[in-house]
């Protein structure tokens, strides 16, 4: 597989998303977020709940489908029906339950239809991911890439037209109505993966059969009992600041919720990696495992770089970008920011390091690792949130999301580049030290020269330009190969 055909593809994907969804991280979601206000936190606590729930609906299936996919099409097509099969009954579950947690459990019926409509948004989330893993074996990128940014285009059209069109719509927005709009765009984004699906696949539709799905579940269950841990120590963060928080819960989780929600647009871009990274691997695991260590190289200084860069920008404009985005912040938003930029390093190596031991099918290890994540990470929020008697909890939060992330990718890390007989430090690691005082250099300057106030309001757009410059600069990303792309389109292998 030519070095070239990753960039071919990454290039795409990250063109299309970074159109499309800064517009709805900034303009819809905060958007949203400065409307309703306190009541976000609610918002956001039940997303994370829903999306550790949504596991119900995908068990494992999607990393199983991509990875069967990339190895074995054939194999993955007769079980196509099989797998759509078994997510319907998942939801009939899903909804059972649903129902079942009203009876024993106090919830507003507000609560009650936000908990329905986001967790039917998973099982859409869940079909579309499944949809795309086709793609993404056969190496469709531009296709899965497409489908990616689907709902959210759409989501952009509706509303923004309610927001900053209709007249007053503002006043028809709450945490309810954003729900709606996105089941709306999930529905539709499902249809369309489905159909390109089918037409593509011509997977044998056939109605499943009980024999064939306890197969499926069975080798499902190592990527579902992952997902679970993986999903619980990212998180559960949120559901224990609104519960457990002495302070206002509500109003706690809330200002975690505009922090992360910076770190969730970042990890989109970053899951663009790992959808190219995983069926790669795949593929190289079985024919060339040679050309591993090249391809951990290209993504490690992709990913890492900017992950650095972002660092350092927290660090020293983190206050600053969260005033401008947000109406309604405190003295530690930055602060909780910048301990969550550690916390997105984090999650950037294991974007790596995850999904070449889940191409390699070392789910045994992943698993122990995430479980030590997920009990570091429980018990340190249960034990720092009862001593912080006034606001504070929200960055105690942070700086465990922070401690878990990293410690989870260094073990993941160490254990990987042993495994494949990688070298412990990249003989190229100078680079990341230097890009972080560069960046450190640039914004002393800002800061202590009259540039600050020759760019004024524009000064953070400057400070994120020279970033991508030096990443340019010190090779994080090579331009001469990126330029190539644009003149020669690359076979995809």
């Amino acid at each position: 597989m030519k070095e070239r055909s990753f960039y071919s593809n990454l290039f795409f994907s990250l063109g299309l998303n970074l159109l499309v969804k800064p517009v709805s991280i900034f303009a819809i979601d905060a958007a949203v977020q400065n409307i309703v206000g306190q009541q976000y936190g609610i918002y956001f606590a039940f997303f994370n709940l829903s999306l550790i729930i949504s596991i119900v609906f995908d068990f494992g299936v999607n990393n199983f489908s991509t990875r069967l996919s990339a190895q074995n099409l054939p194999e993955a097509k007769k079980l196509f029906s099989t797998i759509l099969g078994l997510r319907f009954l998942l939801m009939l579950s899903y909804l059972a339950g649903i129902g079942l947690l009203k009876v024993f459990i106090t919830l507003s019926w507000t609560e009650y239809r936000l908990i329905l409509l986001l967790g039917l948004n998973q099982f859409l989330i869940a079909n579309i991911s499944f949809f795309r893993s086709y793609f993404a074996g056969l190496q469709r990128f531009r296709i899965d890439a497409f489908l990616s940014i689907l709902d959210r285009l759409l989501l952009i059209l509706s509303m923004g037209y309610i927001i900053y069109v209709y007249p007053d719509g503002f006043k028809l927005v709450d945490i309810e109505s954003y729900s709606i709009f996105q089941f709306m765009c999930y529905a539709l984004s499902f249809i369309a993966a489905g159909s390109l699906a089918i037409y593509y696949t011509r997977p044998k539709l056939e109605w499943p059969r009980l024999s064939s799905i306890l197969p499926v579940l069975k080798k499902a269950f190592p990527f579902a009992l992952l997902i679970v841990l993986m999903t619980l120590y990212t998180r559960v963060d949120a559901l224990l600041l609104l519960h457990f928080s002495r302070y206002n819960g509500q109003q706690e989780a809330a200002y975690y919720a505009q922090a992360y929600r910076l770190i969730d647009a970042l990890y989109m871009f970053a899951m663009v990696f790992a959808g190219l990274l995983f069926p790669m691997f795949s593929k190289l695991i079985k024919e060339r495992p040679s050309a591993i260590e090249p391809l951990v190289k290209q993504a490690s200084r992709l990913l890492l770089g900017s992950s650095i860069a972002f660092i350092v920008f927290s660090l020293l404009r983190g206050g600053l970008l969260m005033d401008q985005i947000y109406t309604n912040t405190y003295v530690d938003s930055g602060s909780i920011l910048f301990l969550l930029s550690i916390a997105f390093f984090g999650m950037a190596s294991n974007l790596i390091y995850g999904s070449l031991l889940t191409a390699n099918g070392s789910l045994g290890v992943l698993n122990r690792i995430s479980f030590i994540g997920v009990i570091v990470n429980i018990c340190l929020n249960l034990i720092l949130f009862p001593k912080v008697h006034s606001i504070g909890a929200a960055l105690i939060a942070a700086g465990v999301a922070a401690l878990t992330q990293i410690l989870v990718a260094l073990t993941q890390a160490i254990y990987c580049k042993r495994l494949f007989g990688l070298p412990l430090i990249d003989r190229h690691f100078y680079r990341y030290p230097l890009l972080a005082f560069a960046l450190v250099f640039w914004f002393v300057i800002v800061d202590w020269t009259p540039i600050g106030y020759v760019y004024g309001d524009w000064i953070l757009l400057v400070d994120v330009s020279v970033s991508i410059f030096l990443l340019f600069a010190f090779k994080f990303i090579d331009i001469k190969e990126l330029i190539s792309l644009v003149q020669t389109r690359s076979k995809t292998q």
